[in-house]
């Protein structure tokens, strides 16, 4: 969930609970697809990464599934439909919504991937959700997001200390709390992101309080 980034699931079909690693594994949308495909596709791919991410009898991925998902989440992170495709899928599927922990194959991936793209999508999968969780009305729709708020800061959180996470939490941080100093290139960007979705005094201290962590 990103700005022009929303998201899609779907599921595979299989016979049995033995053929299901098989199943999934066949599935996978190969590196050539992730590396070149755009948004929309990466919505398709990321919904046949997740099975395999999260089986469902709640075992972790064989450490060969493991190599694999690494190599294609990689090629999947290196460009930003990619990134916002599969966030976009994963941070409001059911498998993620119960998970404690992020999956340490998914983990390595994003602490593998380029900061200078990570960063600002990982920043906007916190920003987003902890918005909507004010501007919803509905109960459900209130508590659906701030889940997916909690999963984006699980995301953010294997960056924390980054550098590039670092300045862009502290430039949200002064957008979100009114407290611009001065006009740099990230206080710009995010200042442009808050006004293009109109942010109100409740979303932008909702924000503050969440992104303050990062800082």
């Amino acid at each position: 969930m990103i700005a022009k980034h929303n998201g899609a699931s779907a599921f595979v079909a299989r016979s049995s609970p033995a053929a299901m690693p098989l199943t999934s594994m066949r599935a996978l949308p190969t590196t050539t697809q992730v590396s070149n495909d755009d948004f929309m596709k990466q919505l398709g791919h990321a919904s046949q990464i997740i099975p395999v991410l999260h089986p469902e009898d709640g075992s972790s991925p064989s450490e060969e599934e493991s190599a694999v998902l690494l190599e294609v989440l990689q090629k999947q992170f290196a460009h930003s439909d990619g990134i916002r495709g599969f966030f976009a899928v994963y941070l409001t599927s059911a498998e993620s919504l119960t998970m404690e922990e992020v999956p340490s194959v998914l983990a390595e991936a994003v602490k593998g991937s380029d900061t200078k793209v990570m960063v600002p999508l990982a920043c906007m999968n916190v920003i987003m959700p902890t918005a909507m969780s004010s501007i919803h009305q509905d109960p459900e729709l209130k508590e659906c997001a701030s889940k997916t708020a909690d999963n984006g800061i699980k995301i953010l959180r294997l960056l924390k200390g980054d550098s590039d996470v670092v300045s862009n939490c502290k430039a949200i941080y002064q957008v979100s709390s009114d407290e611009v100093e001065g006009g740099d290139d990230l206080i710009e960007y995010w200042n442009k992101f808050f006004t293009n979705y109109k942010y109100g005094s409740e979303q932008k201290a909702d924000i503050s309080r969440v992104i303050k962590e990062f800082c």
